[in-house]
């Protein structure tokens, strides 16, 4: 970040708005205009994966437990969801971009970043040409979305963000100072509760105060974290829109949105982890042979820990349990606000197959999972839990 930006790049970030329980209601009519809650069923041990925007209005989040979400809203609409279904439409989606520019960043399974810049079939208007864009989502994937179009990404995520759910916002070069002004510092990235409680005492509290301080002010004050605090503030990111889809590893994370120390609830979360990512390694036919667990607390900072295993594997319960040993060789002193799990040294199945040919335990495993992920499936993410992925089982 120590140049300035192209400021003729066009970026356009695409957030679909509350992706899972927006396809729920594509796919069921009758839970439109009704509080749709992804994640589990009133009864299961789980957490909110989305929310409708309805369900929003109760008090509803992401990562709640889904009995406190059930408290605020009994007469919701539960489901366990189905990740099988949601890849297939970010696939679509991604697919649908493309037509727009080569250049696309699926940044997760429901937001992308396009650099647009210089493609002669799109609308020069940005208005226009985010209007296009959202009315193709539409009509293509039937789906809402909100978008934000900047000369870079830190700026069009943010602008995303602003007016959902199907918001646009525009944010040229000229007027990206005047946009971040008035904006809480929580908003520009790195900044979590405790650098924001540092921030605030110091008298800086929105992107605004921010920009009242030199680089070399701010670097002296909060070190290498001041000098990018100091270019955000600016609106300067210089990092490009990058399309490599080489798989390197298959994982999950999520940010609570209120952090936590209790460790039931933190093994419940890696246990929902393990779940997801077990079946996504098993329909990609790959299995994986590091796993890396992440934890970031309240104050930002970020740590992982990995182990290797003997044979690649792509059960849950082994994932979880190689995670949850992970964990507890962590001394939790503060809050933890993320908790994420990844699997890395990815190879085919077959060619696990042929390194274990005599090891019937792995086959009663594998005939084990395959019915496992069969009735998942047809009636949802949650409808079969391991038990040992979950705590005290």
């Amino acid at each position: 970040m120590n140049t300035l930006p192209n400021s003729n790049r066009i970026i356009v970030h695409i957030d679909m708005d509350a992706f899972f329980a927006s396809v729920e209601q594509l796919l069921h009519p009758e839970y439109r205009g009704k509080p749709v809650i992804v994640g589990a069923r009133p009864g299961q041990r789980g957490v909110v994966s989305t929310a409708s925007y309805e369900a929003r209005t109760y008090g509803i989040h992401s990562a709640m437990p889904i009995s406190k979400a059930y408290q605020l809203c009994p007469k919701g609409i539960f489901v366990s969801g189905n990740h099988k279904t949601y890849s297939d439409f970010s696939r679509k989606i991604q697919r649908l971009f493309s037509t727009f520019t080569p250049l696309v960043e699926m940044a997760s399974i429901d937001e992308a970043f396009l650099d647009v810049t210089g493609c002669p079939h799109l609308p020069e208007n940005w208005r226009r040409l985010g209007e296009f864009i959202r009315g193709q989502i539409s009509e293509t994937i039937h789906l809402p979305a909100s978008i934000g179009i900047a000369p870079n990404k830190f700026l069009a995520k943010i602008a995303s963000d602003l007016k959902k759910p199907q918001g646009l916002v525009t944010v040229t070069e000229s007027e990206k100072q005047r946009f971040l002004a008035p904006l809480p510092i929580q908003r520009m990235w790195g900044v979590g509760e405790k650098s924001a409680s540092m921030l605030i005492r110091d008298g800086i509290r929105t992107i605004g105060d921010m920009q009242k301080y030199d680089e070399n002010y701010l670097a002296r004050r909060y070190g290498k974290f001041g000098s990018h605090l100091f270019y955000l503030a600016h609106g300067i990111d210089n990092r490009p829109v990058t399309n490599d889809h080489i798989r390197k590893s298959i994982g999950r994370e999520t940010t609570f949105q209120h952090d936590s120390n209790d460790r039931k609830y933190l093994y419940t979360i890696l246990g929902t982890l393990a779940q997801d990512i077990g079946t996504r390694l098993r329909a990609k036919g790959i299995l994986g042979t590091t796993i890396t667990l992440k934890v970031r607390y309240n104050n930002f900072s970020t740590h992982t820990k990995r182990k290797t295993l003997s044979l690649p594997q792509d059960a849950d319960h082994i994932i979880f349990n190689v995670s949850k040993e992970l964990f507890d060789s962590i001394s939790i002193a503060q809050k933890v606000r993320l908790l994420g799990i990844s699997v890395s040294g990815l190879c085919p199945s077959a060619h696990a197959e042929q390194m274990d040919l005599f090891n019937q335990q792995q086959d009663t495993q594998n005939e084990l999972y395959a019915s496992i992920d069969q009735i998942r499936k047809k009636y949802g993410t949650n409808s079969i839990i391991m038990g040992n992925t979950l705590p005290n089982s």
